[in-house]
């Protein structure tokens, strides 16, 4: 096997010259785009704080919104035990009457006036089968395809 020897008339330039001029057009490189990556992330977080803005002031008129209904509304009488009644026989023994309406007060609110409440029934969990929330982020964590 014999050994090429490619000539060609490139010759690198090894000059103070050309190496400071590379390294400083390098440097303003990477400073531009550093600029035009600040401006992109400002003009994107002025886009997102607005819309959250937007949200902050939905969430404080639905507040006030409620607010209005427990002024109106005594604790006694609210406006889900009208919109959804819960007779006695729907709520199983064991859950006071004032957790019914606390819980018929939540889907008014959630629903609005058409919304009806037809059985309220608590969840009985074996402590044994439950896990931690941490244990099953974790396993979720370990356990997701690829």
């Amino acid at each position: 096997m014999e050994l090429f020897a490619l000539k060609t008339s490139i010759v690198p330039d090894g000059s103070a010259g050309f190496t400071s001029t590379l390294v400083v057009a390098g440097f303003f490189g990477v400073l531009l785009m550093l600029i035009i990556l600040i401006l992109v992330l400002g003009a994107f977080s002025k886009v997102l704080s607005k819309t959250q803005m937007k949200k902050g002031k939905k969430k404080e008129e639905k507040a006030i919104m409620t607010e209005d209904l427990k002024v109106v509304s005594p604790f006694g009488a609210t406006p889900a035990a009208v919109a959804s009644p819960v007779s006695q026989d729907t709520a199983p023994q064991g859950i006071s009457e004032e957790i019914v309406a606390a819980i018929s007060a939540a889907v008014y609110m959630m629903e609005g006036e058409g919304a009806v409440v037809k059985s309220i029934t608590p969840i009985r969990q074996n402590p044994i089968k439950t896990r931690n929330p941490w244990a099953m982020a974790a396993i979720s964590q370990n356990t997701k395809p690829f």
